[in-house]
Formats: structure tokens, sequence, C-alpha cells
């Protein structure tokens, strides 16, 4: 059996809202899944020294605000930069985690679903409340959901996926690995499909 794409994130992440959309139909034409893995950039910053894009120098900060809303057009997704942006996502990344024990195969719709919300207008994604809802308009326990914001297990698991992450050299977001070969950022995913085609070039 194929080993599945790893897809690194931060549901904060423009652009791994952007390939998010994407990565599980392009891993599926080469009969692969898709292991989704939320990370929490914050925690990749402080080891690399590195900062949320736009809070880069203005020219780098201004080119990453148009090159969102192009990218955004480009593959036919809705945008529009949060107000409050950068957020903590770590509550909804503990969702995610605990929704890969649930039902491991709706954590891409998962995704999919509450990063389009946040990048389409206002939301209150880290929320507990609101994670609820969106867990329960999908027919699961929205209140199990919620409860696993705090629960020390997914706290834990969370934790030791970041550190994982800085482990791997890991430092943007979305990172891309596809049989430990690394691709950094929503640009390459055509560079990713021609890997999961051609086994390498």
């Amino acid at each position: 059996m194929k080993a599945p794409v790893e897809f690194w994130f931060d549901f904060v992440s423009p652009y791994a809202y952007i390939a998010a959309q994407s990565i599980e139909q392009l891993a599926a034409r080469y009969e692969r899944e898709v292991s989704w893995k939320p990370m929490l950039l914050g925690a990749v910053f402080k080891v690399t020294g590195s900062s949320p894009l736009t809070m880069r120098p203005p020219q780098m900060a201004d080119y990453f605000k148009h090159d969102f809303l192009r990218s955004a057009r480009y593959a036919g997704v809705p945008f529009v930069l949060p107000e409050l942006f950068p957020i903590a996502t770590q509550n909804t990344s503990r969702v995610c985690l605990w929704l890969q024990d649930i039902a491991p195969q709706r954590v891409g719709e998962f995704v999919r679903q509450v990063t389009r919300a946040y990048f389409s207008g206002p939301t209150a994604l880290n929320d507990t409340g609101w994670l609820a809802s969106q867990i329960a308009a999908m027919g699961l326990d929205g209140a199990a959901a919620a409860a696993a914001c705090d629960d020390p297990q997914y706290k834990e698991a969370l934790k030791a996926q970041c550190e994982q992450a800085i482990e791997k050299g890991i430092f943007g977001a979305p990172w891309i690995i596809v049989d430990g070969e690394s691709f950094w950022g929503n640009d390459r995913l055509p560079q990713v499909e021609q890997w999961l085609a051609k086994g390498g070039f």
C-alpha cells in the first residue's frame, strides 16, 4: 500500500487553506490518501525566528496580501483576509486531532469546511462553541468536540505534533511530504503531482 501524503498545516495559513481544498483530490489521482497534520506555526516560529507573512516588513507584507488574493482566484476559491489575523488555532487543531480518532475519513471535510469559513468572512475559528456547531453540522457530537479542546490527551497530542514538525525541519505551511520528499507552499502542488506521478524527478 502506498504511503499517504503528509499535509502539515496551520488552520490560520492562507496558503494551507488554498492547498487543502484540492490536496485530497490530487492524492486520490495517484491512489494515495492524505494524512492531515495540524500544527501551530507560532510554535515553529519560536524556533526558526520567523514571523507571520503579514507581519513582515511593509514591502513583503503588502506583496503577500496581494498574493493571497491572486492565489485564491487562481485556485477558484473565495478569499477575504480576516480582520483578526493571525489568530491562535490550538482549539481547532485539537478538534481536528479528536476527529482523527472519531471519524478519520471526515477530517479533510472538516479542514476544508472551517478554513473556507475563516477565509470567507467573519468567523470565530478558534471558539469552542463555533467548533462544536461545525462538528454538529457534520452530524457528529459537537459537545464531545468542544470537550476535546480541554482534554489533556489532545493538548499533549498537539504539543507532540508541533515538536515533530520542528524535528522534521518544517518552517512554514502548507508543508507536504511525499515519500520523504518535502514541498513547502501551495505553489508547489504541480511539483507534488509530478513527484506522485513519476516517483521523483
